[in-house]
């Protein structure tokens, strides 16, 4: 059972590595609308993102990775969220009905060739 659930583990790592390599593009959306997406590979320093409405937010685009720096919500929840830098990370400025998340770049997505079970 043990050796299991190292298979497993190890496998997950070994996926999230190769995604990671690969590079992500940040989507920005607000309201539930694209806003812009980023490619984080091709950021080669750092680029800060202002977005207006009710609350003043900033993004802050680095090298591979992405973050909110500052936003004028009440909570700073999306501030303390910290750097995204994998496939699959979100961070949310609910308040701002802001949302970034990464994804893997096309050519990086596994395809699934098969279930078992």
């Amino acid at each position: 059972m043990i050796g299991i659930i190292a298979i497993i583990a190890g496998i997950l790592l070994l996926w999230n590595l190769s995604a990671a390599r690969g590079g992500c593009t940040a989507v920005v959306e607000q309201d539930g609308q694209v806003l812009m997406q980023i490619d984080l590979s091709s950021v080669t320093e750092p680029e800060t993102i202002e977005l207006g409405g009710e609350y003043h937010v900033v993004l802050l685009a680095e090298p591979d990775a992405i973050r909110f720096a500052s936003s004028d919500c009440p909570d700073q929840i999306c501030v303390n969220t910290g750097v995204l830098t994998q496939a699959g990370q979100t961070a949310v400025c609910m308040p701002a009905r802001i949302s970034v998340r990464l994804e893997a770049h096309q050519e990086n997505q596994a395809e699934i060739d098969g279930y078992t079970g």
